[in-house]
């Protein structure tokens, strides 16, 4: 049998993964080809915890406004275009009501990063090599950055005592927050456009079902009492809609359901393809980004109810799913 020299495989393998990053950017291109942010962040955002947070051998900054902790705590989550200044203003937009904690996973703080995004996505830490395991082979367990976020929650909690936790994902990390449910003060969950495990090559219909998290990281989700809102676009191509139908099987009655539907943003009734909920602005006939204004609306009307509930004992129990 002949045997490949390693430096060969090595210029294979960089020539694999530069043509995979090309089709994923392809492919955010064709799904997301409208979207603008709106907002410019004017508040100074700085480390929240006096140094970066080191868990399970993973190292990232968490910001936050530095403004206490009198108001409830919500772990905001960026999309693959890094920690951008339509993030940073969602995130002010956010702390009116609430204590906000934004990781920066890759990239620069307050950029638009999508190289960055891309290649953290596919190289540093957000999965092992390619999405869903090792070379493509299909694969459904939690990402490594799953464990580092268990070590911020954890760090939140201790912070703010008995209050209830919130979390949003967006896009690729739309879906970790489901993850992060097995923490006792975690009460509500934000899933937008959940996007893993993101594949450019072929989708298969496990892929695009799947949350791209592990059994039994479900598993701790499913006993835990939070309520889960998510969001997409009804003909978002990125996040597909079978998602939907894995969250309804997995949580029930505790999955209320956000989608945005096509006639609140399809232009003049041509199919729009979309994808960014709520650090995006989506326009429609004025260019007025409502819908992702309602959205955000949505989103802290769920939030504010979830996360001002009486503090959590052994005998509490969330009430009856309610709509925001």
């Amino acid at each position: 049998m002949t045997t490949l020299p390693c430096s060969l495989l090595q210029s294979l393998a960089t020539v694999l993964l530069l043509l995979q990053t090309g089709c994923g950017a392809t492919q955010l291109g064709m799904c997301a080809p409208h979207t603008r942010e709106e907002g410019i962040p004017v508040g100074a955002w700085i480390e929240c915890f006096e140094q970066s947070v080191s868990h399970a051998g993973i190292t990232h900054s968490v910001l936050c406004l530095n403004d206490g902790t009198s108001k409830p705590p919500v772990l905001l989550l960026h999309e693959l275009t890094g920690l951008s200044p339509g993030t940073l203003a969602y995130a002010e937009e956010l702390s009116k009501d609430f204590t906000v904690y934004v990781p920066l996973l890759f990239g620069e703080k307050g950029k638009v990063s999508l190289i960055s995004g891309l290649s953290a996505y596919w190289f540093r830490g957000l999965v092992r090599l390619f999405p869903g395991g090792e070379w493509g082979l299909p694969s459904h367990g939690s990402a490594p950055i799953v464990e580092w976020l268990r070590g911020v929650v954890q760090q939140i909690g201790e912070r703010h005592g008995s209050q209830h936790i919130g979390l949003i994902g967006n896009c690729v990390t739309g879906p970790i927050p489901i993850a992060l449910l097995d923490h006792p003060h975690v009460s509500a969950a934000v899933v937008a456009q959940p996007a893993l495990p993101m594949r450019f090559w072929y989708h298969t219909d496990a892929d695009k079902s799947s949350l791209g998290l592990s059994s039994d990281d479900l598993q701790r989700a499913r006993v835990s009492q939070a309520k889960i809102y998510g969001l997409r676009f009804e003909t978002d191509c990125l996040s597909d809609r079978a998602k939907w139908r894995t969250l309804r099987d997995q949580f029930g009655d505790r999955f209320l359901d956000g989608e945005i539907p096509a006639t609140a943003y399809h232009r003049e009734g041509k199919p729009t393809n979309a994808h960014s909920t709520l650090i995006g602005s989506w326009n429609q006939h004025d260019d007025s980004g409502e819908p992702s204004r309602v959205a955000r609306a949505r989103v802290r009307n769920f939030l504010l109810t979830e996360l001002n509930r009486l503090p959590r004992d052994h005998s509490f129990t969330h009430g009856p799913a309610t709509h925001p």
